[in-house]
């Protein structure tokens, strides 16, 4: 069974020299995208990412690997816009695999629903049907990517947040409006809670008589 977003690589078309026409025209497929997400998951492990994204030159290696593999001509800005739609989609995927009901098959990368569960879900969620019941292409390079694999120092952050593509990436990883990027939806503005009132001691004086008995 093919992998999903294949056709997605397909259809996706940016302009290496800056114009929209035809000479400059790039399709991502699966191979390209499949060498863009593996340099940077290399990179990942090698450490040589920060806490905060990837750097401009990180980027521009990238574009090299890739010029050099498919005699092309993609530019640092194209490899990053080609990854914000990838870290849109391992953002959806994070969510559907935190579903109600949801089972995750690690051998095939596969969020699973019951066939009723599947209906009900796409008939108010469309743009999620093609992730469910359906192998996730690159997924292991896009866990790592941006996941905090390769994060050290003090700003490196919890497992459960997703590091930006780089220091000037402002978007909120939103998917079709659908979803936010921070996976702690709906967890309190003060996590820790008010704090704990401490009980008051009262002092009792012992009765003199009752000090005497207990004595004897």
């Amino acid at each position: 069974k093919p992998y999903i977003c294949e056709e997605m690589d397909n259809v996706e078309v940016t302009a290496a020299s800056g114009n929209s026409g035809k000479s400059g025209v790039i399709v991502w497929t699966s191979s390209m995208t499949n060498t863009m997400l593996g340099f940077l998951a290399d990179l990942v492990v090698k450490g040589k990412r920060t806490s905060s994204g990837f750097r401009k030159t990180h980027l521009k290696q990238c574009a090299t690997v890739l010029n050099e593999q498919f005699k092309l001509a993609i530019t640092s800005d194209q490899v990053r816009n080609h990854l914000k739609k990838w870290r849109k989609i391992w953002v959806r995927v994070v969510n559907l695999k935190n579903l109600s009901g949801a089972l995750w098959d690690e051998d095939t990368c596969t969020v699973r629903l019951s066939e009723e569960h599947y209906a009900g879900h796409c008939m108010t969620h469309k743009p999620d049907a093609p992730f469910l019941n359906n192998p996730i292409e690159h997924y292991h390079a896009m866990a790592t990517i941006f996941g905090t694999t390769g994060a050290k120092g003090m700003n490196a952050r919890s497992g459960n947040n997703l590091l930006s593509i780089d220091v000037d990436d402002e978007e909120n990883g939103e998917v079709n409006g659908e979803i936010n990027t921070s996976p702690q939806v709906g967890e309190s503005a003060h996590p820790k809670g008010p704090p704990k009132k401490k009980a008051k001691v009262v002092k009792v004086l012992e009765d003199p008589l009752g000090a005497i008995l207990k004595d004897g």
